[in-house]
């Protein structure tokens, strides 16, 4: 569960950071709420499906 709870947290401000810098290169406003849980999104989906393709040799029988 800290797992998920730590993907989630540094999802959003990397999002946050990824967010700004590119709305301030392209000159679109800046909506910190939409960036930061895109990120978180596709954080915890990235992660998981990750998880569930790569299982550690030991655990699996």
């Amino acid at each position: 569960m800290s797992k998920q709870l730590t993907i989630l947290f540094w999802g959003f401000v990397y999002g946050e950071v990824i967010g700004y810098i590119s709305s301030a290169l392209s000159g679109v406003s800046f909506s910190a709420l939409t960036s930061g849980l895109t990120a978180m999104i596709v954080g915890f989906v990235a992660i998981n499906a990750l998880d569930f393709f790569v299982k550690d040799p030991k655990t699996t029988k």
